[in-house]
């Protein structure tokens, strides 16, 4: 009889290839695996702390006194950082605004005026003769 023959279901005939496991796991192989694993945890952790006890030996020692101006805080030339932009933006907007849409004097002495911008734009159509548009009487495009 050949040995790969169909068998059909049922037939389970015990004979050496049950089609199943027959033995349980051994745990010496998963013991000893276990041990390894902690005894090189162990290792790397006993390696970083004399590594560390090195480098803190051979670290050179600052015995001089630090100067007193050394917390202080240090000044740059170099170009500042906005902290917070969207606040720096809506600072700058109501600013403009302000001088957009408000009368002030530029220079009283020789009596220049800061006027509106829309007024200035009223003014300027007028006297060009331009159409003035009000915001309802806008064309259809």
């Amino acid at each position: 009889m050949d040995k790969h023959a169909h068998t059909t279901p049922e037939h389970h005939l015990p004979g050496p290839n049950p089609g199943h496991e027959t033995s349980d796991v051994y745990p010496r192989p998963l013991v000893k695996t276990a041990g390894v694993m902690a005894g090189l945890v162990l290792f790397s952790i006993l390696g970083m702390v004399a590594l560390y006890k090195v480098f803190d030996h051979y670290l050179p020692k600052d015995d001089k006194p630090r100067h007193p101006m050394a917390d202080s805080r240090f000044v740059s030339t170099a170009p500042r950082l906005q902290p917070d932009p969207p606040a720096l933006k809506e600072e700058l907007r109501q600013v403009e605004n302000q001088v957009l849409g408000s009368y002030d004097w530029t220079d009283k002495e020789k009596r220049l005026v800061r006027i509106p911008i829309d007024r200035a734009i009223e003014l300027v159509a007028l006297q060009q003769k331009l159409p003035v548009f009000k915001a309802s009487d806008t064309p259809a495009q």
